[in-house]
């Protein structure tokens, strides 16, 4: 599962493989989800080259089990031939975000329940807004954007103090200057 700060509203189900066959078919890999709520899709979004997410509706989607892999086929309606399939090679598949909750990973979701969070320092000052949240084998590092750029804050217990309704409780936050 992909999402970042950069796709709002959006969340990355899957990417374009390859193609198949000359009718605009593509070979798709989805990232997460169970075979019943990939069946039952009919809308994806695609990324255009400004980065605008534009709506494509499925028209087909086959599935094949060789060997105990599962691939996926699909057809959608703005792809009609293999020259098209090919300018959608490696591109991701987004759903709205509230469509996409059968694809969520729980763990992933309540890393992404942080992002957009405002955090607030020991004096309930406000500091910025949490805009991404890298992977750690530790523990998460949230992105804060601030007024004076970006600062990283370790999610832990002796730097969070709290996260409700949408905000960030920090504390000790000193003990990060100067890193």
């Amino acid at each position: 599962m992909n999402r970042d700060a950069n796709t709002p509203g959006f969340v990355q189900v899957g990417h374009v493989v390859g193609t198949h066959g000359m009718d605009g078919e593509l070979a798709v890999f989805f990232e997460a989800g169970e075979l019943s709520d990939i069946e039952q899709l009919n809308l994806v979004y695609l990324r255009n080259e400004r980065g605008d997410f534009y709506p494509a509706r499925i028209t087909n989607l086959r599935v094949e089990d060789k060997n105990h892999n599962i691939s996926f086929f699909v057809q959608l309606d703005q792809i009609a031939d293999r020259t098209a399939a090919e300018a959608v090679k490696n591109k991701g598949l987004f759903l709205e975000t509230g469509n996409a909750t059968a694809f969520l990973d729980p763990e992933e979701s309540a890393e992404d329940s942080l992002m957009d969070c405002e955090v607030f320092d020991e004096q309930n000052e406000a500091i910025g807004l949490v805009v991404d949240v890298l992977e750690n084998p530790a523990h998460p590092i949230l992105v804060v954007a601030t007024t004076s750029g970006s600062r990283l804050i370790p999610f832990v217990e002796h730097f969070v103090q709290e996260h409700r309704n949408g905000n960030i409780y920090c504390q000790n936050l000193d003990d990060l200057e100067g890193i």
